[in-house]
């Protein structure tokens, strides 16, 4: 970006030159200041939709069901107070259905690898080329915060935070005051995307503006009516 500017030459006895003056690029004179996104199901991996209806159909109960136990458990694993094979004892326990643990083990075994959100990283990009902050946020364990950045994932971000490594987890308010913070943002000025209604849960009460995750095109869209994109 290009301004003008007036400079006075003394030899010139005060006659005005006009000179251009390059300004160095600035953060975006917008609404917000920062995009944050969820890690699994969102940048890595299948939505949760998809995986939600896999197993409550492999379980033999509702999604409702299954979602309810499995958030009242998944943030102990996230944050390393429980293994993935306890987190699963525990979810099928209190679903009644310990007899489908072997069946479980076989579904999760058999899902597709998953695989990063390519499309998404280059969108991430786009991103902060025009300005804005961009930031992850995930449930996950300190295994899994390794794994984001030995895969490359981190690089795409201005901040990494995972949950194992502050001590809370979404939708929790500490979770997002921190991310906030590391950004150097104030929450107001924060866009969240994420693939579960439930993590997305207290935005209303700290003030950033949820996005749920569906499918790319979808998030396109969302964040051009939110004027991130053109």
């Amino acid at each position: 970006m290009a301004e003008l500017a007036d400079a006075h030459d003394s030899k010139s006895c005060g006659a005005l030159n006009l000179v251009w003056v390059r300004l160095p690029p600035s953060a975006p004179s917008m609404k917000y200041q920062a995009v944050g996104f969820d890690y699994s199901g969102v940048v890595f991996g299948t939505p949760s939709t998809t995986f939600d209806s896999l197993v409550s159909n492999c379980l033999g109960v509702s999604v409702t069901e299954f979602k309810r136990s499995y958030f009242k458990f998944n943030h102990l694993f996230n944050n390393n107070l429980l293994t993935k094979q306890e987190l699963w004892r525990k979810v099928l326990t209190e679903l009644g259905v310990e007899d489908r643990y072997e069946d479980l083990l076989k579904l999760l075994g058999n899902l597709p690898k998953e695989k990063i959100n390519r499309p998404l990283l280059k969108l991430i990009d786009k991103l902060r080329k025009k300005g804005y902050k961009t930031g992850l946020l995930s449930n996950n364990n300190l295994e899994a915060a390794s794994n984001i950045k030995k895969i490359g994932v981190a690089r795409h971000f201005d901040s990494v935070v995972v949950s194992a490594e502050i001590g809370f987890s979404k939708p929790h308010p500490r979770a997002f005051e921190i991310f906030a913070a590391k950004l150097d943002i104030p929450m107001t000025k924060l866009i969240f995307i994420d693939d579960t209604k439930n993590s997305l849960s207290t935005a209303a009460q700290i003030g950033f503006t949820p996005v749920l995750y569906k499918d790319y095109s979808t998030l396109e869209r969302e964040l051009t009516n939110l004027g991130i994109l053109e």
